[in-house]
């Protein structure tokens, strides 16, 4: 009985290690070095700790705890017992070997630790409109500045020089100021992070309320194209301010622009003055200019937004049709399927809609597919595997890439995968819709389909590039609690020879005009 408490003791002891372990990946922000040394404290003093709760009769065994009587005169029973002290010493031992090397690999290798993805304490609160000291901004740029090095793929051997430059500029800006503003703190941060050419890295503030300029549903509904704000078109303005945030293409970074200015939130932060008035440039469907005039008292909250829109046209915002992330429309005029896709999670309910779309398809003869991505920001990669299940396709070709892990990158070629098909198969054409919000996982999807020849892209090109980074980890930093993700991994294009070119549709055109540009060449 002793000894199973002895081992049970020990056990649990080492469970408290494994505890900390636990604990430090999901509630307390901890240095890296710190967790490793205070575990290797933790066994030190749990070996310190077994000594004294044993007998102390045979120092000389070293015997972590298992009891043995010097008295002992059963020569045989001695040896044995000897043996299972030794076997003890060396089970224990190892586990603590195990523990310390579980240790380092998390914290020096792994791009998760002290992330969102294990924290279980993190929030996500209002800091746009907060002031904060120069020694909190400073904290969170050093946490940001050091996640960047040990994570980013670009950052692999050191910061790329002009990314190190404005560095310096930024952590030199902030030493010379008392209070900052968060809005202000995050552009001064993100004007670093954009300098990488990735738009998967970036840091971001966030409000309690987002005020919405009242007049925006109006002008879209009446088929009005913002243009610019103050008579400066946002190209112009993504010129004079190529840093506001990142992103790859100059499309991304002008749809990234709009969005902003559609609240009062977005306007300061992209510098612009909201004490006077403020012009919105748009241009109509026959080409004609239209300026709307507002001030900071056209800005509503949510709820006085809706009810403004519901006053002026009659339409319900509240009340408007939700139809999920996926569902799909069977058109048998034009002899054409369309599944509808808005983000790319490849669950169940994905997995069933597509069956049954295919199942549908079967059974009424259609000869034409098309997967509708022009409002998908990404996501899972793995939507694009289960669709191509049913089609008439043997293998494809997956994209390479480079692995961040810790203080190694490591190359992953591209590979052929063998496709296992589903039942029943297609046979027929298929086809994509992109544009400009078609990012991530869901420019994979179109990649995947045209670099391997199984079908045509229609819409413009899409918001990130074939060979860019991806595969992100996020943070919240610490004093102001702003969101910080980066990327891990430096993807590269299914045709490597169109590494560094964006995904060009085979038939261009604007994204809203997408689906009646098929029609017309179907």
């Amino acid at each position: 009985m002793k000894k199973i408490l002895g081992f049970v003791g020990r056990m649990t002891l080492h469970g408290i290690v494994l505890g900390i372990i636990w604990l430090d990946l999901s509630y307390v922000m901890i240095n890296e070095w710190a967790a490793i040394a205070l575990t290797i404290a933790w066994i030190a003093g749990v070996r310190v700790m077994e000594r004294v709760v044993t007998d102390g009769r045979r120092k000389d065994a070293k015997d972590f705890g298992v009891s043995v009587t010097s008295g002992d005169k059963d020569e045989k029973h001695g040896k044995a017992r000897t043996a299972k002290v030794r076997n003890g010493k060396i089970f224990f031992a190892v586990l603590d070997v195990v523990i310390v090397l579980v240790m380092i690999v998390a914290t020096q290798f792994s791009p998760y630790w002290n992330s969102s993805v294990f924290r279980k304490n993190l929030t996500w609160e209002e800091n746009g409109s907060k002031v904060f000291s120069k020694k909190d901004a400073l904290t969170d740029y050093e946490f940001m500045m050091k996640y960047l090095k040990k994570i980013h793929p670009l950052t692999h051997g050191g910061l790329p020089g002009e990314v190190e430059t404005r560095a310096k500029e930024v952590r030199e800006w902030i030493e010379g100021q008392e209070q900052i503003e968060g809005y202000v703190l995050a552009r001064k941060l993100e004007s670093i992070l954009s300098l990488l050419g990735d738009g998967h890295t970036a840091v971001e503030e966030d409000y309690d309320v987002y005020h919405v300029m009242k007049h925006v549903y109006e002008h879209n509904k009446a088929g009005h194209v913002l243009i610019g704000i103050n008579d400066v078109p946002f190209e112009e303005f993504l010129a004079l301010h190529p840093d506001v945030d990142s992103y790859e293409t100059v499309s991304y970074g002008v749809r990234m622009i709009k969005n902003r200015v559609s609240n009062l939130e977005g306007l300061k932060y992209l510098g612009i003055d909201i004490s006077g008035k403020i012009k919105y440039n748009y241009l109509t469907e026959d080409g004609e200019s239209v300026t709307e005039t507002v001030t900071a008292e056209d800005f509503l909250a949510p709820e006085e937004y809706n009810a403004y829109v519901m006053s002026v046209t009659g339409d319900d915002l509240t009340a408007e049709e939700d139809r999920g992330f996926v569902y799909y429309d069977v058109d048998a005029e034009h002899d054409l399927a369309i599944l509808t896709l808005t983000n790319c999670r490849c669950n169940q309910v994905y997995k069933d809609t597509v069956a049954k779309m295919f199942e549908e398809i079967r059974e009424k003869g259609i000869q034409n597919v098309c997967v509708d991505l022009r409002s998908n920001g990404g996501g899972s990669s793995l939507v694009a595997n289960e669709f191509i299940k049913y089609l008439d396709v043997d293998a494809y070709k997956e994209w390479g890439c480079e692995l961040r892990v810790g203080p190694l990158l490591i190359p992953m070629g591209g590979r052929t995968v063998k496709n296992p098909k589903k039942s029943p198969v297609f046979t027929g054409s298929v086809y994509v819709l992109t544009g400009v919000r078609t990012y991530s996982s869901a420019m994979d999807f179109a990649m995947l389909i045209q670099d391997n020849g199984i079908g045509k892209l229609v819409g413009q090109p899409c918001g990130n590039l074939p060979g860019s980074c991806g595969q992100v980890t996020s943070f919240v930093l610490p004093k102001t609690g702003f969101y910080f993700q980066t990327s891990t991994t430096k993807w590269y294009r299914v045709d490597p020879s169109k590494n560094q070119e964006p995904l060009i549709p085979d038939l261009v055109c604007p994204e809203e005009k997408a689906l009646e540009v098929l029609l017309d060449n179907l």
